[in-house]
């Protein structure tokens, strides 16, 4: 078996047990899926509260129609979150198989970089619509930011979808 000495207890069991480094290497994937996924979800979140404070200076201003506008991206922004945290993933098999192709690997990660850059680009947008809302038209702003959330979940979806090819 080689020389153990100076392994870690982890490292010398993924040497003397066949398939225990494997084993770990797909739990390792899936609770980093996991929380990647945790993290986007709790962004998204976090997202919501400079907005639940524009409702109420929208409400407190008299300026209640904009308020739906500005309700319908929270709302969405619940959705989307509540999607990517709780997603029913059909592909066990992803984490299960032990060997992945590294391109495959690598696409994925790619998808994953996208999403956590759409989602600073989404927080930026919401920084500017805050800071300008008592001069921007908010049916427009809330439009543009309802379709960078939909581009962020279909995004999301094709993640799925490249997953999925991968089994």
């Amino acid at each position: 078996m080689g020389n153990l000495s100076g392994k870690s207890c982890l490292e010398k069991l993924a040497c003397l047990i066949p398939g225990y480094g494997g084993y770990l290497e797909r739990e390792r994937r899936r609770d980093v899926d996991k929380l990647h996924r945790e993290n986007l979800a709790q962004q998204l979140e976090k997202i919501k509260t400079p907005l639940t404070s524009l409702v109420r200076e929208l409400s407190d201003t008299s300026r209640l129609l904009e308020v739906k506008h500005v309700e319908r991206v929270n709302s969405k922004l619940d959705k989307i979150a509540n999607r990517i945290r709780y997603a029913s993933y059909g592909y066990s098999g992803f984490f299960d198989t032990v060997k992945i192709n590294e391109l495959e690997l690598d696409r994925l990660y790619q998808f994953d970089l996208a999403l956590t850059e759409s989602l600073e680009a989404i927080k930026e947008k919401v920084s500017s619509l805050i800071e300008n809302a008592s001069n921007v038209d908010m049916k427009n702003a809330t439009t543009a930011l309802e379709r960078m959330l939909d581009e962020l979940d279909a995004h999301f979806s094709e993640r799925n979808k490249v997953i999925e090819n991968i089994l």
